[in-house]
């Protein structure tokens, strides 16, 4: 079902419900761009990721998000044989579309990411005129307490003319703010309107085309010198262009009812305005089970956008995501496992559900719990973030059935638990999650060399260079530098010692590399290019300090890759 500003209010308490009743959740998200991982090392450590993530400060956002609450429905008891066996599931899939409004939000965007959304049919249209508004918890308090304040002062200001006590306003000019020469003359007219009002058989009077200013200075002037006379209140038209009604003096009994239905107003009209904050809210306070595929991203703009700011610090960042979500799994890294990794080939969200979708894996039936909460495998929608947080769920169900694990209690899972709390990272070889649990293993980087070559060398050259010391791994980092991994791990105090020399080829110990990274500032080469002589190198091709300069032919364009949840 999607969710925008047309439907929120009404669907809210049926997605509350949903969120209480469910077992466990999948999500999905989309983006407006993605945080550059091109400072990523195949060797960095999960910490090291993490910092470069946060310290990249990218101003992305999230666009769509995807809420599917799966609800696993024990068997029933008793002696019927015709009762159903296994447990029934059901599910409601929610597809919330998110746009930032107010002047102090920022749409930042990537052209890429923007375009394969487009390709993919993204309603831009539907997402900039109805796109839920949203707030940190921060945000949310503020405008929470903000709101309070008014409604106290005029609950207070409402007893006060019940009880008599009232400031006599037609007489008093204290704190009246002046009223500039060119707004004179609407006041004026204002005024003669409402005199004429009064001498009328008219129930109301709308006073319009006013901006908020005007508006103060018309509310003073009723104060000033109608108080008495006529009640006034701030309503909205059908274009959202906000005026003034005037009517007569309305009895206490009348203006309390009228404070009522405002209040009222306000509050929903509140919580419009922290909009899918508020469900996401809800997700973390039902602290249950919830899943994503390659979910690093997704759980970082989660938090940074409808919660907290993302600490600096790495513990603290695993400390706060376990506050707001205590129970995470990631599907992707659950694909690490051996034994599911002989049938399931490719981690990527479509091509895992091909895997599950046969033997030795079972997706057991699944149905919608209302016809508009449903998707269906038959009609892809792929990269719309319900329908991926629908297939992420069916994904977890396939995965689950290879272990027989117990779906009524699945936090309870002995096998689960291996891999509860522990978020997927792309691109890493040998420490490729982080565990909110606690710390990720340490590996030794003795045996791994970074080298630098010759922008004419190819996999083959770097083997012939490495060939004394056993088979190697490459892992390219650009036309002009590696990593060198060695599986002879007992060799590895020979290679600085005895490999041989070729002109602009060199080679670094891990540590030397490590301490490379330290004195670069990599931040600021990111986006500064270098002009030598004729040719202008991005920083990916910065030689290292102290090492000489190969002779190069233009760089060739590295493919963007697309968004995509692989």
């Amino acid at each position: 079902m999607e969710i925008t500003t047309k439907n929120f209010a009404e669907q809210l308490p049926e997605i509350r419900k949903a969120i209480r009743e469910a077992s466990f959740f999948a999500i999905d998200c989309e983006f407006t761009g993605l945080a550059s991982d091109r400072l990523i090392f195949p060797f960095d450590t999960p910490e090291e990721v993490y910092q470069k993530t946060v310290e990249a400060n990218t101003q992305y956002i999230i666009v769509q998000f995807g809420l599917c609450a799966f609800r696993v429905e024990p068997v029933a008891d008793g002696d019927d044989e015709s009762a159903p066996t296994e447990p029934r599931l059901t599910y409601k899939c929610y597809n919330f579309y998110c746009y930032p409004k107010g002047r102090t939000h920022i749409f930042s965007c990537q052209g890429e990411s923007l375009r394969f959304l487009a390709d993919h049919g993204f309603d831009f249209n539907k997402l900039f005129r109805e796109g839920l508004s949203f707030a940190t918890e921060a945000e949310a308090e503020r405008l929470r307490s903000d709101l309070k304040e008014r409604q106290a002062n005029r609950a207070a200001a409402l007893q006060a003319a019940a009880d008599g006590t009232a400031d006599d306003a037609e007489t008093t000019d204290v704190n009246m703010v002046p009223v500039p020469a060119e707004h004179q003359e609407q006041i004026d007219e204002t005024a003669a309107k409402i005199e004429a009002f009064l001498k009328s058989d008219d129930k109301e009077l709308i006073v319009n085309n006013c901006n908020g200013f005007q508006r103060k200075l018309i509310y003073q002037m009723i104060e000033h010198k109608y108080q008495q006379r006529i009640s006034t209140s701030t309503i909205t038209l059908e274009n959202n262009h906000k005026c003034i009604k005037v009517e007569r003096k309305r009895t206490a009994e009348e203006d309390q009812a009228i404070e009522q239905k405002r209040v009222a107003q306000e509050n929903e009209d509140l919580q419009t305005m922290i909009g899918l904050s508020v469900v996401l809210q809800e997700l973390s306070k039902a602290r249950k089970l919830v899943i994503g595929h390659n979910i690093f991203l997704d759980l970082l703009y989660t938090i940074r956008q409808f919660f907290k700011p993302l600490p600096t610090d790495f513990k603290e960042f695993k400390k706060l995501t376990k506050e707001i979500f205590p129970l995470l799994l990631d599907t992707k890294y659950l694909c690490t496992n051996a034994e599911i990794k002989v049938n399931v080939n490719s981690s990527i969200l479509a091509h895992v559900y091909e895997a599950v979708s046969k033997a030795p894996f079972s997706i057991p039936k699944v149905l919608s719990g209302m016809p508009e909460h449903g998707y269906s495998v038959e009609e892809q929608k792929e990269h719309e973030a319900g329908y991926d947080a629908y297939l992420t769920g069916l994904c977890f169900l396939g995965l689950a059935s290879r272990f027989n694990m117990d779906l009524q209690n699945l936090t309870k899972d002995t096998t689960l638990k291996q891999y509860m709390n522990k978020i997927f990272i792309a691109r890493l070889l040998d420490n490729n999650y982080i565990n909110l649990n606690g710390k990720e293993p340490t590996h030794s980087r003795e045996h791994i060399f970074y080298v630098t070559f010759p922008e004419t060398w190819r996999t083959g050259d770097i083997v012939g260079k490495f060939k004394p010391f056993g088979s190697v791994h490459i892992s390219w980092l650009n036309n002009t530098s590696a990593f060198v991994s060695l599986h002879n791990r007992i060799a590895s105090s020979s290679v600085l010692k005895t490999i041989g020399y070729h002109p602009g080829f060199a080679v670094h110990s891990f540590a030397q590399f490590t301490q490379m990274k330290l004195d670069l500032d990599l931040s600021e080469e990111e986006t500064i290019p270098v002009v030598q002589g004729n040719k202008e190198l991005m920083p990916e091709q910065l030689p290292v300090p102290n090492e000489p300069q190969p002779q190069t032919t233009p760089t060739r364009k590295k493919k963007q890759k697309k968004k995509g949840k692989h």
